[in-house]
């Protein structure tokens, strides 16, 4: 749903504006195209596409400052960010048109080439955006990190009072518990790249305490069974926090992409600028 509103904000207002951009650009250039012997950044036309790509590239900068800006009447975050997508995609385009689609191996080049990076970075954030709202809806716990951790740590206590009068064998499943924990919230990014699926986790979970029973004297089964409990649930509620924890990674990681390429492509224009009017 806030994929589809950010898309589509302010009745496509945003989207609509793209095509019709795109449209004046592209039929632009062609008659350019026909009229200049040798389309190139040196020429009128070429100077104006120059002259817009370099005010898109400052506005869609300006979406960090408006984030940070709380006190801004200028306009709504979610209509800057929806228009930061758009004039990106058109931004793309511009930049061949004020060269005349010819790139060579310089700081020209790679200024459009940190362009095009930080376009598809872009991308794939929208594409995160736009699948984490289904992977939650099937998750079945609605509760959030902080929630899980304090539950699962409740969890750990009430496996510590339980265990203290009981078999060595008890002891080794807390102490084989809590490093489980410990393991799971030191993982950080790693998390990132190890799939979770908490139905086949709490299944092989069942299936080996199943197979501890047969260790387990009469006397303690009783307990063992309440210990048993206490761990399936721990367990459920730790793939559904490694789950979200992947998600929440997934949000994050490709900002550390973007940010940095974009602040790299303002350096390479600022250059590209000084080479052009001082040298």
């Amino acid at each position: 749903m806030g994929q589809r509103s950010l898309l589509t904000y302010g009745n496509k207002r945003d989207l609509w504006g793209a095509v019709i951009g795109a449209v004046a650009l592209l039929l632009s250039y062609s008659y350019y195209a026909r009229t200049t012997i040798y389309p190139s950044a040196g020429t009128v036309w070429g100077l104006v596409y120059g002259w817009i790509g370099l005010i898109a590239i400052l506005m869609l900068m300006f979406l960090g400052i408006r984030k940070r800006w709380y006190s801004s009447r200028l306009g709504t975050l979610q209509g800057w960010t929806s228009a930061h997508v758009y004039l990106g995609l058109l931004t793309v385009l511009i930049i061949p048109m004020h060269t005349g689609f010819q790139f060579g191996w310089n700081v020209h080049a790679l200024a459009y080439v940190l362009l095009v990076v930080a376009m598809l970075s872009g991308v794939v954030g929208l594409l995160i955006y736009r699948a984490v709202p289904v992977i939650l809806a099937k998750q079945r716990s609605s509760m959030l990190p902080d929630m899980l951790e304090a539950e699962i740590n409740q969890i750990l206590k009430r496996m510590k009072q339980l265990v203290a009068d009981k078999p060595p064998l008890f002891q080794d499943l807390y102490q084989e518990e809590a490093r489980r924990c410990h393991e799971l919230k030191s993982q950080g990014w790693r998390v990132l790249f190890t799939p979770v699926d908490p139905n086949a986790i709490l299944v092989q979970r069942t299936h080996d305490l199943h197979n501890l029973l047969a260790e387990i004297p009469a006397t303690d089964q009783e307990g063992f069974s309440m210990f048993a409990g206490l761990i399936l649930r721990k367990t459920e509620l730790e793939a559904h926090l490694a789950g979200q924890m992947r998600l929440r990674n997934g949000l994050q990681a490709w900002l550390y992409v973007h940010v940095p390429v974009s602040i790299a492509l303002v350096a390479a224009v600022g250059i590209h600028l000084l080479i052009v009017l001082y040298y």
